[in-house]
């Protein structure tokens, strides 16, 4: 018996809720609002609800790549546990759906080229400013963690844009309520092109997910940033 036969009530409104939030929000496109309930749905665990999701992804016209992207742009923010464990939910549903695994390539990089492209795409979102404490293997460790990892790994894939996958990260921080990142992240966006009208709506995507406090705290980051 699935939750749908053995909860209808909360099924529903939770359907309800989910479909209400949707439907107000207009500067948003349906890929953009599917991509932030497969992030939203990886950083929470979730199991049953991801499945269909994914399901419902395919069926709106993503393509596999871009799903597993935005799976994949977890892992930095999230950790490997909760992204491994959507992967094998993902592949579960992809092998139903007769696609084939593993994907195509999708990485840039290499180790010789990773800092570099890394630093490229954090001073991109983030302004030259970044530069400042970057020298190479000589970086110390947070700031060459970061960018070797977090945006050498990942944001410089194919697959999802730059802007995309810095709405999705700060999607990832609101589910998981670090405000001091959902703020630096607020500047990213507004970096790449995100008004604070946008940014609003994101948030908001992700409130059926993240429930209300870590998305009135997003709010007050956003008034916070954007007086």
């Amino acid at each position: 018996m699935n939750f749908k036969q053995s909860d209808p009530e909360l099924a529903s409104i939770m359907e309800n809720f989910i479909n209400k939030v949707d439907s107000k929000s207009e500067l948003l496109s349906n890929k953009q609002k599917e991509l932030i309930k497969i992030v939203s749905l990886v950083t929470q665990q979730s199991k049953e609800l991801l499945l269909y999701e994914i399901e419902n992804a395919l069926s709106l016209g993503l393509t596999p790549v871009e799903i597993k992207e935005a799976v994949y742009q977890c892992a930095p923010y999230s950790g490997f546990p909760r992204t491994v464990d959507a992967v094998h939910i993902v592949n579960k549903v992809f092998e139903k759906n007769n696609i084939d695994l593993p994907l195509e390539k999708q990485s840039t990089v290499t180790k010789h080229t990773v800092f570099e492209k890394g630093l490229t795409a954090q001073t991109t979102i983030f302004g030259e400013n970044m530069r400042a404490i970057a020298n190479g293997e000589n970086t110390p460790n947070p700031a060459y963690y970061l960018i070797t990892n977090c945006f050498g790994d990942y944001y410089t894939r194919n697959g999802l844009d730059l802007k995309t996958r810095e709405m999705l990260t700060l999607c990832i921080l609101i589910n998981l309520g670090t405000e001091n990142q959902i703020k630096a992240h607020i500047n990213g966006n507004v970096n790449m092109g995100n008004d604070k009208a946008v940014i609003q709506e994101i948030i908001y995507q992700c409130l059926p997910y993240a429930g209300y406090p870590r998305t009135l705290n997003a709010l007050n980051c956003l008034t916070e940033i954007l007086q």
